[in-house]
């Protein structure tokens, strides 16, 4: 039996990261069985459906690289993998079920629902009247049914009234495209959310109505923030592309998100996309809530960064200063590139930290008033103008000479020097700053003063 997983979002927002995460486990239990990973687009609530919902869904995937194998735009026999596209077949099977008498057809008068238990006559009325679908469902017994992550859970029938399964404006709803589409896709083991098991017995009834084998659940544990309250969009970013955005890497999202709810049994925490394929198990999936911690996510975005090569990180470097329209040939870009790169713990980060490198203009800086730097600037100046490289041994020597010619040390010599070269009283060390700005920058820098 080839696996074949799903991820079967609704377009009618954006990509969230507990989206993502239901994404990434279907993708990963996938590719380490050799089966399928399939995108099928749920999109019967045409009410709530936002443009381009769908579009923005499929890129960030692509992006992500959780490529699958089949969805929109990649048919094979068991598409199309949009539901709007379906409509013809969900009738074949709902007529299906009137004729067994499993379902039955009501009808919409004065905003009411008016069974008709005649199957001959719903069939006819059907063609001309509004009506709705609704599968009957015997309430008079309790249904077991088996989840891969908490065991069997009982759910007593005579709680649920008759789910309806046709909405009047002809399209299926949720439950009743969820089951076909499932089935007719081969789909072999549903890994989807915890919010979904109220649910379950509407659509363990329906493969009973048909006869359908039943496949393997597996409902994935809540994502909290670490109050323990659920995570959602109220309390702050939660959308994948606002995480990208916000100089999230792509490689350290996925691998926080893979460790939301799963951990493996060493200590390791950061993987590759290849590296969770062949270590991800889905039955240590956890059951109790996974906590989403920012300050987690913020030290692997880090490590991530750690890991870029000093020459594309140098290329990041480039594109921000093209974007703030920076081009002061005087700046060593490799050395500011590696400056910021051990600073920072997001890419939107990058400006902040390199701007005091970028620009400068005279200031009225009120510290700078508490040091007597004239003296300390004009000898600088001299000695920066007969230096022919940086590098921190020089750097070091003039440090020495200042103290030993001026007579002044700590504070009063790095304090005054910081900020007559990039505007700040406290930052990096001296040796980095002039590397980072050569010699003839830093020598205007102190001359404007």
């Amino acid at each position: 039996m080839k696996i074949r997983t799903r991820f079967a979002p609704s377009p009618t927002g954006y990509l969230h990261v507990g989206g993502l995460r239901t994404a990434l486990y279907n993708y990963l239990y996938a590719k380490q069985n050799n089966g399928e990973f399939i995108l099928r687009i749920e999109d019967t609530d045409q009410q709530r459906l936002i443009n381009n919902a769908t579009d923005n869904l499929i890129d960030i995937l692509i992006n992500l690289n959780i490529m699958y194998d089949f969805g929109p735009n990649k048919d094979d026999q068991y598409g199309p993998y949009t539901q709007s596209e379906r409509l013809s077949i969900y009738k074949k099977y709902y007529l299906q079920l009137i004729e067994s008498k499993k379902a039955y057809a009501c009808f919409v008068k004065n905003d009411n629902l008016l069974p008709e238990e005649n199957v001959k006559k719903a069939l006819k009325r059907m063609k001309d009247e509004e009506f709705v679908i609704k599968l009957k469902v015997n309430n008079n017994k309790i249904i077991t049914i088996q989840d891969q992550i908490r065991g069997d859970i009982d759910f007593d029938l005579s709680l649920i009234q008759d789910p309806i399964i046709i909405k009047s404006d002809g399209y299926p709803t949720y439950h009743f495209a969820n089951v076909i589409d499932d089935h007719l896709m081969n789909i072999t083991h549903v890994i989807r959310g915890e919010e979904w098991i109220s649910s379950l017995p509407k659509h363990v009834l329906l493969y009973q109505a048909f006869n359908w084998e039943i496949p393997q659940f597996y409902h994935l544990p809540l994502l909290l923030n670490p109050d323990k309250s659920k995570l959602s969009k109220r309390q702050g970013d939660v959308s994948v592309e606002d995480f990208l955005k916000n100089g999230y890497i792509k490689e350290a999202l996925i691998n926080f998100v893979a460790l939301l709810g799963w951990h493996p049994k060493d200590n390791q925490e950061l993987f590759s996309l290849d590296e969770l394929i062949n270590i991800f198990s889905i039955h240590q999936i956890n059951k109790s809530g996974a906590i989403f911690d920012k300050e987690k996510l913020n030290w692997m975005n880090k490590e991530y960064i750690k890991r870029i090569s000093n020459t594309d990180f140098k290329k990041i470097i480039e594109n921000v200063l093209i974007k703030q329209k920076i081009s002061n040939n005087e700046i060593n870009i490799n050395a500011l590139a590696l400056y910021a790169k051990a600073r920072i713990n997001k890419l939107t980060e990058i400006w902040e930290e390199i701007q005091c490198f970028c620009i400068y203009n005279k200031t009225e800086i009120k510290e700078l008033d508490n040091y007597s730097y004239s003296n300390l600037f004009l000898f600088w100046i001299e000695e920066l103008k007969k230096l022919k490289k940086i590098n921190h041994t020089n750097i070091n020597n003039l440090i020495q000479n200042s103290i030993k010619n001026l007579n002044t040390s700590g504070k009063n010599l790095f304090i005054p020097l910081r900020i007559g070269l990039i505007d700040k009283i406290h930052g990096p060390d001296l040796s980095t700053i002039i590397t980072i700005l050569g010699i003839k920058e830093s020598i205007r820098r102190l001359e404007i003063h």
